[in-house]
Parts: C-alpha cells; sequence; structure tokens
C-alpha cells in the first residue's frame, strides 16, 4: 500500500511541476516581483516560499539540515543573514513587498534541489515511517510524518495554483495550452 501512495504523491508532485516550470517559463524578474494588490503575493516570493517550505517538510521529516543552508541557497537569495526558519511564514506585507527575488532561473534551480532531495525521500519510505513522529510545524512537539508529509504536499499544489493564476494576470490568457 504505501508503494502505491508513495507513487501517486510523487506522480502528484511531477504533474504540478510541469505545470508550475510551465507558468514560471520566461518572466523577468519584473515580473516575478509583481504584486496585484498591496497585500498580495508576488510569483517570486510565492516560488521561493514554495520551495522553501517544501525543504522545510522534507528536512523536518528526515532529520537533516535544508538544503537552504547546506547548499548554499542562502547566500544565492542574498538572504544569508536571516534565520534558517526563515521561509516566508509570518511575513508581513511590508516584508513580502521588500522581498526581491534573484532571476527565474534560480528560483527554478532551488526548487529543483529540494524536489531531488523529497524524491529521494520518498523512494526510501515505509509504512511504519508514516507513523513515525516528527518535529510539527510549529516545532514544539511531534506528528506524525503522514501529516507534514499531507501539509507539504497540500502548500506545494495551493502555491503552484497561485502562482499560474498570476501568471495569467500579468500575461494574458494563452500561455498554458490546454
Amino acid at each position: 500500500m504505501i508503494i502505491q501512495a508513495v507513487e501517486l504523491a510523487k506522480a502528484v508532485f511531477d504533474r504540478n511541476e510541469a505545470i508550475l516550470l510551465r507558468a514560471l517559463e520566461g518572466l523577468t524578474v519584473d515580473e516575478l516581483q509583481v504584486q496585484v494588490g498591496p497585500d498580495s503575493n508576488p510569483i517570486g516570493w510565492l516560488m521561493w516560499h514554495l520551495s522553501r517550505v517544501q525543504d522545510n517538510h522534507f528536512s523536518a521529516m528526515e532529520g537533516k539540515e535544508h538544503a537552504w543552508i547546506t547548499e548554499g541557497w542562502n547566500e544565492k537569495f542574498d538572504r544569508a543573514d536571516k534565520p534558517t526558519s526563515d521561509r516566508g511564514r509570518g511575513h508581513t506585507s511590508e516584508e513580502v513587498a521588500d522581498f526581491r527575488p534573484p532571476d527565474v532561473d534560480t528560483l527554478i534551480a532551488y526548487y529543483r534541489s529540494v524536489r531531488a532531495h523529497s524524491a529521494a525521500f520518498l523512494d526510501g519510505l515505509t509504512e511504519a515511517d508514516l507513523n513515525r513522529p516528527v518535529p510539527n510545524l510549529a516545532g514544539d512537539g511531534t506528528q506524525p510524518m503522514r501529516e507534514r508529509f499531507e501539509m507539504s504536499l497540500m502548500d506545494t499544489l495551493q502555491h503552484s495554483g497561485q502562482i499560474a493564476y498570476l501568471r495569467g494576470l500579468i500575461k494574458g490568457k494563452g500561455w498554458l495550452p490546454s
């Protein structure tokens, strides 16, 4: 049963990735920073946040340091002075507006690195792992791994949809063939 669930989850991540990468294709840094309203999240911030959250979830489930740190992504994003916990959760409207994404290629490269770590982790999962306690999101207790995994999948899908929607607002319809 675990194999089928993991394969399904990986297929969902893969299908989502294809749409997500298509939504990012050809965007300029200026387009990555467009806010459609004063309290809205721009595409660049959303893509960074989506990757940081997935990195955080899977790092917690694996008991490893974030790729954000170990691979120097924090420096590539000019955020080395921020704590490891900086992943957008709790950012104010001003912090979101002040976020300056690097180019789209760097956003995608970090995302792909996180996805590679996530896929390798999923390949090694067992049925027993899904019930193993892992740190909860708040960091003040534990929860079953399956709950962290579900949260990661839902967060990824939600933010990918937001990115795709914003791409349509910024570039117009027709960017994704049916």
